[in-house]
């Protein structure tokens, strides 16, 4: 197949990943009102974790302590992330939930910083304050004293989420990153049917449309979607990657606005287009610079096949 259409096919499925991503926020939003968060968290990691180590049984044989260790640790950091997330949906509307979780491409850099010693660049840095700017206004209500429980949990998740890439970051040039990905997966399943069982009761009934949403969301939405972005990636650029992969936060934006008739006051939608703005001017600085690079390997790659 030719290199121009490759791109296509990959851009193409990474904007499908981008939609159900999208829409994992209405999937959540419904579930919740038959499930519990930790319930529900519990069960999609349980059925992403056995989806992952059943389609690459193969990779199991690489397990062994150091990548066991980095999965785990990443895995704490997701979960928490996953919890925040979804508790959060709980008290706010799935339409500022998307963009307030987005804000991960901007505190990323900055958490990377603390690990890494890498210094932010000035365009993130305005990034930064684009993105501040633009939560004050998504969370103004009438009074900038009152801070909306599930929003301020939904920041918190993205700054969870942003430690976590960052770790990812770091141990994902020593181990397998599918390895990694499988026990991060197990992991979070641990964590979670423990939660869950120390801290609520189970469901006594789940209903048909409930196990669609579950599969839906430990399938597609984990461990499809992580599994077509890391094939796209190959012949997709990484600034294409980010930019297309960002439109998550505006598609499940749109769906909440459109399937539960969210109210976004002139305000917020100044809040949103800030905060989307920020978000795509921290992904294009953090990918521009490897995007030559990543190139010439695909292009050399191709060339041998």
């Amino acid at each position: 197949m030719k290199l121009k259409n490759k791109l296509y096919l990959s851009e193409l499925a990474l904007l499908s990943v981008a939609f159900i991503w999208g829409g994992g926020f209405i999937v959540v939003k419904n579930s919740l009102e038959a499930l519990s968060p930790l319930w529900l968290m519990a069960l999609r990691f349980i059925l992403a974790a056995v989806f992952l180590a059943v389609i690459f049984y193969k990779k199991l044989k690489l397990i062994d302590k150091g990548s066991i260790i980095a999965g785990a640790v990443c895995g704490i950091f997701i979960y928490l992330a996953f919890v925040l997330q979804t508790v959060g949906i709980k008290y706010t509307t799935a339409s500022k939930n998307a963009l307030l979780t987005a804000t991960y491409v901007v505190f990323t850099p900055f958490i990377f910083w603390f690990f890494g010693k890498k210094k932010p660049k000035a365009t993130q840095i305005a990034a930064a304050f684009l993105c501040f700017a633009g939560i004050a206004l998504l969370m103004f209500d009438g009074s900038f004293g009152s801070v909306n429980k599930g929003d301020l949990l939904t920041i918190m998740c993205g700054l969870v989420f942003a430690i976590h890439i960052s770790l990812l970051g770091i141990y994902s040039k020593k181990h397998d990153p599918i390895v990694l990905t499988i026990i991060q997966m197990a992991a979070c399943a641990v964590i979670g049917l423990a939660m869950a069982v120390a801290f609520d009761s189970p469901p006594e009934k789940i209903n048909g449309q409930t196990w669609m949403s579950i599969v839906y969301l430990g399938v597609l939405s984990t461990s499809f979607a992580y599994l077509v972005q890391t094939v796209a990636q190959k012949y997709t650029p990484p600034s294409h990657t980010s930019l297309i992969m960002s439109l998550e936060c505006v598609i499940g934006s749109v769906l909440s606005i459109i399937i539960f008739k969210d109210v976004f006051t002139p305000l917020m939608w100044a809040g949103g287009a800030l905060t989307f703005g920020s978000i795509l001017l921290s992904q294009y600085t953090n990918s521009k610079e490897e995007e030559s690079i990543k190139e010439k390997l695909v292009l050399s790659d191709l060339s041998r096949n």
